[in-house]
C-alpha cells in the first residue's frame, strides 16, 4: 500500500539531481539529492524490485517512477567516474577520536568570539591549518566546518577554525580584518598551542574562500599552501553577471557585504576580488570547484585557475562533476571525501 507513496517521494528529491535551484531552499535540495545520490540509487532498486514483485493495482506507476529515479541518481556516480574520480573515504575521518578541541577566546571589534582548536593529543608539534566557514559573509560559525576540520586534525595538522563579524553590520574588509588578526594571535601563541609556525597553510569556504584567497595573496603573507573550496574569486562581474538561476540573489549578498554596488566602489570591488590580486610567486594553491555551481560560476574558477598558472604559481584543480555550491556540508555524501582526499594530498605536499 505504501509503495507508490515513498516511490513518489523519492522520486520528488531526485529530481533536484538534474532541475537547476530556483531558490536558497531548493539549493539546500540540489545538495542533499546529489550528494545523497548512490544511497538513493540503492534505495530506488529496492523499490523497483518491491514494485516488479508486488501485485498492488498501482504497481506499473510505481514502477516507472522507480527506473526514472534511478536514472537520475545515477548521473552524478556516472559523471565521476567518466572524470576518472573515484568514490572514496579518506582514512583521516577514522582518527578523530585523538583529537582534542577547544575554544580559544578572542575578541573581534567590540564583539567577543572564539577561534575553535583541534589538536592532536600525541602531544607533537603539527603543521597549522586555518579553516574559514562560509555563509555568504551573513553567518555561520567556526562549528560549522567541524568534520573536516576534526579529519584534518586527525591527519596529523593543528587546525584552527577562525570566526569573523558578518556583514551587512560589518561590511568590507571588517571580515578580512577579523582573519589576519586571529591568524597573527595564534602564530605568535603557537607553541603554546603545539603548532608549528613555519608550516601554516590557509582553506576558505565559498565566502570564507574569499577571505581565505586575500589573505594568502597579500604580500609577505605566512601561508606555504592556499585551499578553496567554491572561493568567491571576482566580485565585479559575480555582481555584474550573477548566475541563472540565481538562488541566493548574488547582487544582493555582495553588495550587503560590500555596502556598495561595483560603480559606486570599483576600487573596493576590485580590492575584494581575489582575481585582482594574483602575481608572480603565490604560495601552491589548490582550488576545489563544482561544475553545477550556481553561486560561484564554474567558468570563473577557470578563469581563476588559468591566471594563476599564466603568473606561474603552482595551482592544483579539482573539478568536481554534477554537483553544486556546498557539496562538502554532506560529509559522507558522494564528492567531499574527494576532496578531502584531494586536501590531505596537497597537505602531505606543501606541508609535510
Amino acid at each position: 500500500m505504501l509503495l507508490l507513496p515513498f516511490a513518489i517521494l523519492s522520486f520528488a528529491l531526485c529530481i533536484w539531481i538534474v532541475v537547476p535551484p530556483p531558490n536558497d531552499t531548493a539549493i539546500v535540495a540540489t545538495v542533499v539529492a546529489i550528494e545523497l545520490s548512490p544511497y538513493l540509487l540503492l534505495l530506488n532498486l529496492a523499490l523497483l524490485v518491491a514494485a516488479v514483485r508486488s501485485r498492488a493495482r498501482l504497481r506499473f506507476a510505481a514502477a516507472t517512477l522507480g527506473v526514472l529515479s534511478i536514472a537520475m541518481c545515477s548521473l552524478p556516480l556516472a559523471s565521476m567516474l567518466r572524470a576518472g574520480l573515484r568514490p572514496t573515504l579518506p582514512s583521516a575521518s577514522f582518527r578523530t577520536s585523538d583529537v582534542i578541541e577547544w575554544p580559544i577566546p578572542i575578541t573581534l571589534g567590540d564583539d567577543r568570539t572564539a577561534i575553535l582548536a583541534y589538536v592532536s593529543k600525541d602531544g607533537m608539534k603539527h603543521p597549522i591549518v586555518f579553516t574559514i566557514y562560509g555563509g555568504a559573509w551573513q553567518r555561520g560559525s567556526p562549528e560549522k566546518d567541524g568534520s573536516l576540520d576534526r579529519a584534518l586534525a586527525g591527519a596529523g595538522y593543528a587546525v584552527f577554525a577562525l570566526d569573523y563579524r558578518h556583514a551587512p553590520e560589518y561590511r568590507y574588509p571588517a571580515a578580512l580584518d577579523d582573519v589576519r588578526k586571529e591568524v597573527a594571535f595564534v602564530l605568535n601563541n603557537a607553541d603554546v598551542y603545539r603548532a608549528d609556525r613555519s608550516r601554516v597553510a590557509i582553506l576558505g569556504h565559498s565566502s570564507g574562500g574569499e577571505l581565505a584567497e586575500l589573505c594568502a595573496f597579500a604580500p609577505h603573507a605566512p601561508f606555504r599552501a592556499l585551499i578553496s573550496y567554491s572561493g568567491a574569486i571576482d566580485l565585479v562581474n559575480g555582481y555584474k553577471i550573477p548566475p541563472t538561476p540565481d538562488p541566493i540573489d548574488v547582487r544582493s549578498v555582495i553588495s550587503s557585504y560590500m555596502g556598495a554596488t561595483p560603480d559606486q566602489d570599483p576600487q573596493g570591488y576590485r580590492s575584494a576580488s581575489p582575481l585582482y590580486q594574483v602575481r608572480r610567486g603565490l604560495a601552491p594553491t589548490l582550488l576545489i570547484y563544482a561544475d553545477r555551481d550556481h553561486v560561484v560560476e564554474f567558468a570563473s574558477a577557470e578563469m581563476f585557475r588559468d591566471a594563476l598558472r599564466n603568473d606561474g604559481d603552482d595551482v592544483t584543480f579539482l573539478e568536481l562533476p554534477w554537483t553544486e555550491h556546498g557539496f562538502e556540508e554532506v560529509p559522507f555524501g558522494l564528492h567531499a571525501p574527494v576532496a578531502l582526499q584531494a586536501v590531505e594530498e596537497f597537505l602531505q605536499r606543501t606541508l609535510q
